[in-house]
C-alpha cells in the first residue's frame, strides 16, 4: 500500500524550491515552470541570501516555510540535498523531489543513498534523486525540470519513466501529434524512496486515471504488481510498461539449460504478463499503445479478429503481412458481406479480406461509407482497421476520417482503428486527428510500427476476463535438501509429476540384476552430485537389451565420469526406455525477486540448439498451461502434423500444472531444475520425464 505522503508528492497544496537564486540554475528553471504553468497552490523558494527569488517570496530554511507547504523541488548539491531532507522530515514535510545527482549513481555516494532510503522508510515520499520530477497536469503543479509543451493537453493518462530522456519522447509526440491527453508525468530517477510500483498503484487508485505507461530499467518491488494489476482489472484501468536493457549484455546466466534459456528480462516479461501488464517489445510500439490505448474505449467488446480496408491492392497485402507477423487473424467475410461488397464496388475489386476498395474509394465519395455499413453489419465484432491519409490528404481522401468518424458514432462500442501507411512525411492535420480522437478511433502512425499496437487489444480483453488473475502468494524457502536424482524423483512424485521408473546400481552385478528386474530395455546412466549433464560426457548408454550389455555401459559410464573430473563415481541410474512421439524439455528457474518459473520447450537435449520455449509463472492454472504450449513455434508437431500420431496435450498440460504446483511448493530451496526429456506419448498415454538436474547454488 503507498504511503499517504505520495499524495502531497503527486498533487500538493504548497510547493517549495530549495536552491533558487537570481541566477538561471536548475532550481531557477524548476521554479519559473511552476509559476509558468499556473499553479494554484503557493509557490516559494528557499534560499538563506535572499527574501524574493525570480519575483517569489524567498525562505532563508525549511524550518520557516509555512505549514501549507508539502512538498519540496531540491536542486543543490548531493550532500546539501541530504541535509535538506531530513531537516524537511523533521519540521514535517513529507514529499520531495531531488533533481540533484550523487547518490551511487556512478560509484560514489552510497551513503547518501542510504539517507533517501532511510527517509522513504519513515514515510517521506521522495521522487528520484537524479530525476525531472512531477508534472500534475490537471492541477499545473509543474515541479519537473524538463522541458514541457506548453499549453499542456490534459487527460487520463499517467506516465512514469526512470529515464527524464525518454519521458520526453513518450509525452512530447503523443501531445503534439496524436492529442493524447496526460494527468501526471513522473521521471522518477533513481527511484530510491519512492518506487515505480508506488506510483503505479497511486495511478490505479486516482478516478482522474484510466491508462498508465511506465518506462523501467528495474523493478524493485515486482510481487506488488500482482494485488496492483488485480485492482487494475477490476476498475478496467490498462497498464503499459516497457523495459529497456532487455538484451542480454551483463545478464548472468546459471549452469542449467533452463537458466541459460531463462534470462532475467524474460522472466520479467513473464511476471508482468501473469500481472495483466501490456508489454510493447519496441519503443516505437510503446508510442503507437499507448496511443491506442487513450482512445480505445475499456468497454469495447472485440473478437480478436481484423477486418482491413484500404484502396490499395499492394498495401492491404502489407497489412496482412503485417497483421500475421503478430499473431492477429483477419476475420474472414460473410458470403452475405461478400455480396453487398459485390454490389458497391467494380468487378476487379476484392471482396475478401483484405478489403481493397479499388480507386472507386477515391472516385466515388459514397464508397467508403457504404463499404464501412456493410462491414459493421457482419456478425461478430472484428477490429476494422482503415487506411486514411493523417497528413495531407487529397481530393476524396478529404472525406475519408469523416466517414470513419460517422460510422463509429452510428456503431458504438465497436473498434475503429485509423492508421497511415508511413510514418514519415510531416506532422499529423491537427483537426482530422481531433476529429478522429473524440469518434474514439486512433491514429496510429504507419503500417507495421502502428499495427504492431493491435495485438495488445484481445491482450487486455482476455486479462480482464481472467477470475484468477494475481491469485497466489507464495512462501520463500531457505535454501537446502536432497536433490540428487532418487530424492528428486520423490519429491516431483509426491506432487503428481510423472517421472520414469529407476534403479540406483553400484556395481555391475547390481546393473544386471536391476535390468532383470525391470524387464526391457534400459538406460544407463552414470548418477553423481554435480553432473548435470550426463550426455555432454558420454555417461549416457540407451537401449541396452541383454545383461552383457548392461555391465559393458555400467563400466563405460563410470569411466567417463571418472575422467571428467567425477572421481568417486561408482553409482549408476539404471531405466526403462520410454518411447512417443514428441521430446520435451521442461525446468523451474527460482527467481529470487518475481518467484518461481516454469518454462517447456521443443527438442529435449537439443533444447538450448532450438531455443523453442515457453514460460509461465508459477503455480500454474490449466489454462496457463495449455497457452504455454500453444506458444511453441513445434505445436503443430504435438497436435499430430504431416500424418503423425498426436501427442497426449491434455497429459502435457497437467504435467505442467503440478510441475508448476512443485515448483510453487519449493520455491528458494534450488536454482533451477531440469526435467529433460520429457517424453510426449501418444494422445491418451500420458506422459514422463526421463532425467532430473537441479542446481542448488
Amino acid at each position: 500500500m503507498v504511503h499517504p505522503s505520495l499524495a502531497s508528492l503527486l498533487n500538493p497544496k504548497g510547493i517549495a524550491v530549495v536552491g533558487a537564486s537570481q541566477r538561471l540554475t536548475r532550481a531557477s528553471r524548476a521554479l519559473i515552470s511552476i509559476q509558468k504553468f499556473g499553479f494554484a497552490g503557493e509557490i516559494v523558494a528557499v534560499n538563506p541570501n535572499y527574501d524574493e527569488v525570480q519575483g517569489t517570496r524567498c525562505y532563508r530554511s525549511v524550518e520557516a516555510l509555512p505549514p501549507n507547504i508539502d512538498c519540496l523541488v531540491i536542486a543543490v548539491g548531493a550532500d546539501a540535498a541530504c541535509e535538506t531532507l531530513e531537516r524537511a522530515f523533521v519540521h514535517g514535510i513529507r514529499a520531495a523531489v531531488v533533481l540533484s545527482s550523487g547518490f551511487g549513481e556512478g560509484g560514489t555516494g552510497k551513503d547518501r543513498a542510504d539517507r533517501l532510503r532511510a527517509l522513504g522508510a519513515k514515510g517521506m515520499s521522495i521522487c528520484g534523486p537524479n530525476c525531472y520530477g512531477v508534472f500534475n497536469a490537471l492541477t499545473n503543479a509543474a515541479a519537473f525540470s524538463g522541458a514541457l509543451p506548453d499549453p499542456i493537453l490534459k487527460g487520463r493518462v499517467a506516465l512514469v519513466s526512470q529515464s527524464g530522456g525518454l519521458s520526453t519522447m513518450v509525452y512530447a509526440p503523443l501531445m503534439d501529434d496524436r492529442q493524447v491527453g496526460f494527468s501526471h508525468i513522473v521521471s522518477c530517477g533513481n527511484q530510491l524512496a519512492t518506487t515505480v510500483e508506488d506510483y503505479t498503484e497511486y495511478f490505479v487508485d486516482d478516478p482522474d486515471v484510466s491508462v498508465v505507461v511506465v518506462v523501467f530499467e528495474c523493478l524493485l518491488e515486482p510481487r506488488r504488481l500482482l494485488e496492483i494489476g488485480r485492482r487494475a482489472r477490476e476498475k478496467k484501468k490498462t497498464l503499459i510498461f516497457f523495459q529497456t536493457g532487455r538484451s542480454p549484455l551483463g545478464q548472468v546466466m546459471v549452469q542449467s539449460h533452463t537458466g541459460a534459456l531463462v534470462s532475467s528480462a524474460v522472466v520479467t516479461e513473464t511476471f508482468l504478463r501473469r500481472c495483466g501488464i501490456i508489454q510493447p517489445l519496441s519503443f516505437d510500439e510503446l508510442v503507437e499503445t499507448a496511443a491506442m490505448m487513450a482512445v480505445v474505449p475499456a468497454d469495447e467488446e472485440i473478437d480478436g479478429e481484423v477486418i482491413v480496408l484500404t484502396g490499395s491492392g499492394g498495401g492491404s497485402a502489407i497489412i496482412a503481412d503485417q497483421l500475421h507477423a503478430i499473431g492477429m487473424p483477419l476475420a474472414p467475410l460473410h458470403e452475405a458481406t461478400q455480396a453487398k461488397i459485390r454490389e458497391i464496388l467494380p468487378e476487379f475489386g476484392s471482396v475478401t479480406n483484405p478489403l481493397d476498395a479499388t480507386g472507386a474509394m477515391y472516385d466515388d465519395p459514397t464508397v467508403l461509407p457504404r463499404l464501412l455499413t456493410v462491414l459493421l453489419d457482419q456478425p461478430g465484432r472484428p477490429i476494422i482497421t482503415s487506411a486514411v491519409a493523417l497528413k495531407d490528404p487529397k481530393g476524396a481522401a478529404v472525406k475519408h476520417p469523416v466517414d470513419l468518424a460517422e460510422a463509429a458514432r452510428s456503431a458504438a462500442g465497436r473498434t475503429i482503428v485509423s492508421f497511415t501507411f508511413s510514418p514519415l512525411g510531416g506532422p499529423y492535420k491537427s483537426d482530422i486527428v481531433s476529429m478522429l480522437r473524440d469518434a474514439h478511433i486512433p491514429a496510429l502512425a504507419g503500417a507495421e510500427n502502428g499495427l504492431r499496437a493491435l495485438r495488445h487489444l484481445p491482450t487486455r480483453r482476455d486479462y480482464w476476463k481472467r477470475r484468477d488473475a494475481g491469485s497466489y502468494d507464495l512462501t520463500r524457502h531457505a535454501p537446502g535438501g536432497e536433490w540428487d536424482f532418487l530424492p528428486a524423483r520423490k519429491a516431483l512424485l509426491a506432487e503428481g509429476v510423472a517421472i520414469v521408473d529407476a534403479r540406483l546400481a553400484g556395481s555391475r552385478d547390481e546393473a544386471v540384476a536391476a535390468f532383470r528386474e525391470l524387464g526391457r530395455p534400459v538406460a544407463v546412466k552414470a548418477e553423481v552430485l554435480g553432473l548435470l549433464h550426463k550426455s555432454d560426457i558420454g555417461g549416457v548408454r540407451l537401449n541396452c537389451a541383454t545383461p552383457e550389455a548392461v555391465a559393458e555401459a555400467y563400466d563405460d559410464v563410470v569411466a567417463k565420469a571418472r575422467a571428467a573430473g567425477f572421481s568417486d563415481t561408482r553409482h549408476v541410474l539404471m531405466q526403462p526406455m520410454e518411447a512417443g512421439v514428441a521430446e520435451l524439455f521442461a525446468g523451474i528457474v527460482n527467481d529470487p525477486l518475481f518467484g518461481p518459473t516454469v518454462t517447456i520447450g521443443l527438442g529435449g537435449i537439443f533444447i538450448e540448439i532450438l531455443k523453442d520455449v515457453a514460460t509461465e509463472m508459477a503455480p500454474l492454472e490449466r489454462d496457463d498451461a495449455l497457452a504455454m504450449i500453444r506458444r511453441l513455434k513445434g505445436a503443430a508437431i504435438l497436435e499430430g502434423a504431416r500424418g503423425r500420431p498426436a501427442g497426449d496435450i491434455d497429459a502435457l498440460a497437467d504435467f505442467l500444472v503440478k510441475l508448476g504446483r512443485f515448483a510453487a511448493a519449493n520455491y528458494g530451496r534450488f536454482k533451477s531444475l531440469d526435467l529433460n526429456p520429457v517424453i510426449v506419448k501418444p494422445k491418451g498415454q500420458g506422459v514422463v520425464a526421463v532425467d532430473i538436474a537441479v542446481e542448488t547454488a
